[in-house]
């Protein structure tokens, strides 16, 4: 398919319903890339672009696995004439390492959402890249304070991406419940204000959501 081609697609599914169907999508995505981005999804990029244009939808991307994917992607976006403001870009738990600071402030003066959501993965070891040190709940917090302090608090997202049986409590998991049982008390205990978890939490997904 081409861009335009892609781009109507998309624009169909949100104005008059998907799969022919009258239930309109809410959000363009999660636009899955990889690293590098191969040409086709350098196509979904731009027609992601286009479409959230003509509708002003909100749109979320899945990242490849290399610190440098995020800032490509936005560049793609940007070229693409895409709302930035409105962006999420998901799973930067394992796309920038949690002691590289540098890089993660620079990323976010790029302006898209910042998406940690792979809360309740414990485990440091990422079986898709085993250089890459997964960060545990803690230091995922540790992140988010380092980015309120920088001024980002109003573009932090945050979820559990829970994909697998066995994070659902019925099979010995966290469940869906875990931020608001068990995330919500750490970031009260590690110094975060009720203000800025309900940012996080409430008003930072109630204007990505919203259609511009």
């Amino acid at each position: 398919m081409t861009v335009e081609e892609l781009t109507q697609f998309m624009v169909n599914d949100i104005n008059k319903g998907a799969e022919g169907t009258d239930i309109k999508c809410g959000v363009i995505g999660e636009i899955g890339c990889s690293w590098p981005l191969l040409p086709n999804e350098k196509k979904v990029l731009q027609a992601s672009a286009a479409a959230q244009i003509a509708t002003g939808c909100p749109v979320i991307i899945h990242p490849g696995r290399h610190p440098d994917a995020p800032a490509e992607i936005i560049r793609v976006l940007q070229e693409a004439g895409g709302d930035i403001s409105n962006t999420v870009m998901s799973h930067l738990d394992r796309t920038i390492a949690y002691k590289d600071r540098a890089s993660l402030a620079e990323f976010a003066k790029m302006g898209s959402y910042l998406e940690y959501d792979l809360f309740g993965i414990e485990v440091s070891h990422y079986q898709y890249i085993d250089t890459f040190d997964m960060p545990s709940d803690a230091q995922r917090i540790q992140l988010i304070k380092f980015l309120i302090e920088e001024g980002y608090g109003d573009k932090i997202v945050i979820a559990h991406d829970i994909h697998t049986k066995h994070r659902l409590m019925k099979f010995g998991g966290h469940g869906y419940s875990h931020i608001l049982l068990n995330v919500l008390p750490m970031m009260r205990r590690r110094g975060m204000t009720q203000e800025q978890i309900d940012k996080i939490l409430i008003e930072n997904p109630k204007k990505w959501l919203a259609f511009k």
